[in-house]
C-alpha cells in the first residue's frame, strides 16, 4: 500500500554550487534536512522551533547515506521527495530524493529518532504523531515512486 509523499520545491542558487558550478556534497546535506524540517512544520504540524524550545524534543538524524547520481547545477528547480520506509516506536527511516526534470539527482536515506532534548533519550512517538507519520509510509521498495 502506498503511502502520501511530501514534496517541497528547492531552487539551486549560486551559493549552493562549487567553483565548477555543481552543487558542493554538503550543500545537499541542509537541503535534506531542510525538507525533514518542513516535513514536520507543514505535514506534521510540529515546527522545530515549538519542538525544541516548548515541547524539549528533537528528531536527530542518527545515520545518513546518500547517493548522488547526476550533478544540479545554478538555477536548476528541485523537486524534493520524501517518503517513510520504517516507523518504529521513537525511530523513523526516512528516504528523501530530489529530482530535477523527472530525473533523480540524488536519493537519501536516513534515520531520525524522536529524542527529550533535556535527558537526551529516545522517546515513543505519542499516538497522533504515530497516525501522522503513518500517512507517508510506503511498502518497501516502493521508494522509486517518488
Amino acid at each position: 500500500m502506498a503511502g502520501r509523499i511530501f514534496t517541497r520545491k528547492q531552487l539551486i542558487r549560486h551559493g549552493h554550487t562549487d567553483p565548477v558550478g555543481i552543487v558542493y556534497y554538503p550543500r545537499y546535506f541542509e537541503m535534506i534536512n531542510d525538507t525533514v524540517e518542513d516535513f514536520f512544520r507543514e505535514a506534521m504540524e510540529r515546527p522545530f522551533g515549538q519542538m525544541h524550545t516548548i515541547e524539549k524534543v528533537g528528531v536527530p538524524t542518527v545515520q545518513i547515506a546518500v547517493e548522488f547520481q547526476k550533478p544540479s547545477y545554478c538555477d536548476d528547480m528541485l523537486d524534493m521527495g520524501l517518503v517513510i520506509e520504517r516507523l518504529g516506536t521513537s525511530s523513523a527511516t526516512i528516504c528523501v530524493k530530489a529530482l530535477c526534470g523527472g530525473e533523480v539527482r540524488l536519493s537519501a536515506i536516513l534515520t531520525i529518532v524522536q529524542t527529550n532534548l533535556e535527558t537526551m533519550k529516545s522517546i515513543p512517538f505519542s499516538g497522533p504523531m504515530r497516525v501522522m507519520l503513518a500517512e507517508y509510509v510506503v511498502d518497501t521498495g516502493e521508494t522509486e515512486m517518488i
